[in-house]
C-alpha cells in the first residue's frame, strides 16, 4: 500500500512497525485510558483510524463496554489480523470490528459518537477527503481526536490538517497535552 507522507514523499508503510508502537513504554508515554477517558463512556460507538495493531482498539472497547462498539479502521490487513487476534485473547473480539481501508478513501463508516486518528493523518493522500469521510460519520457535537508526532509532522502541516478540518465541518477545541505531539479535539458542529 502506498501512503502520501507530508513531510517524505511517497513511501510504504510496513505494517510491523506498528509492533514497535505496542510497547509498555508508549504505555506509559501515551496512556490511551487517561488519553480518552474523558471522552468515550459505556455504550458508545468508536472509530480508530489508522488503528495499526489495536494499541487504542483494545483500550477503548473496554470503555465503551459490551454494549458499545469500536470500528478499528487501518489499511493494512495483516495489521487488523493482529487486532483480532488480540481482542480475541482479550475477550473482546464481539466489541471491536475490523474494517479494511483504502489509502486514499476510509469508506462507508457507520455513525459514530468519537474517533481518533492518532499518529496517522499525516499518512493520508487526500486530507479533504479524509476529514469529509470523518465528518460523515460521527454524530452532531461528536469529536475526532487528532494528534500528529512533533519529531515528524511539523507544525505548519499540522495547521493545515487543521484547516482542511474546518473546511469539512469541524471546529476545534482545546486538546489534552499529549507527550510530543500536536493535537487537537475536533468537534463537528
Amino acid at each position: 500500500m502506498k501512503y502520501l507522507d507530508s513531510n517524505q514523499g511517497d513511501h510504504v508503510f510496513d505494517w510491523n512497525k506498528h509492533q514497535t508502537l505496542d510497547s509498555p513504554f508508549r504505555r506509559w508515554f501515551h496512556p490511551p485510558e487517561k488519553l480518552l477517558g474523558g471522552f468515550i463512556t459505556p455504550g458508545m460507538t468508536v472509530v480508530d483510524t489508522g488503528c495499526g495493531t489495536g494499541f487504542y482498539s483494545l483500550p477503548m472497547a473496554r470503555m465503551v463496554g459490551p454494549t458499545g462498539r469500536v470500528i478499528a479502521v487501518d489499511v493494512q490487513p495483516e495489521a487488523l489480523v493482529m487486532v483480532e487476534k488480540k481482542a480475541e485473547q482479550a475477550g473482546l473480539h464481539p466489541i471491536i470490528e475490523t474494517w479494511k481501508c483504502e489509502a486514499d478513501d476510509l469508506g462507508a463508516l457507520p455513525a459514530c459518537d468519537f474517533a481518533i486518528a492518532f499518529f496517522m493523518a499525516h499518512e493520508v493522500p487526500d486530507i479533504d477527503a479524509y476529514f469529509s469521510r470523518m465528518s460523515q460519520c460521527l454524530r452532531p457535537g461528536s469529536a475526532l481526536f487528532l494528534v500528529e508526532p512533533w519529531f515528524h509532522v511539523k507544525r505548519a502541516n499540522f495547521e493545515k490538517e487543521l484547516v482542511a478540518a474546518v473546511r469539512a465541518g469541524f471546529s476545534m477545541e482545546k486538546a489534552p497535552t499529549v507527550r510530543c505531539s500536536h493535537s487537537a479535539i475536533l468537534r463537528k458542529g
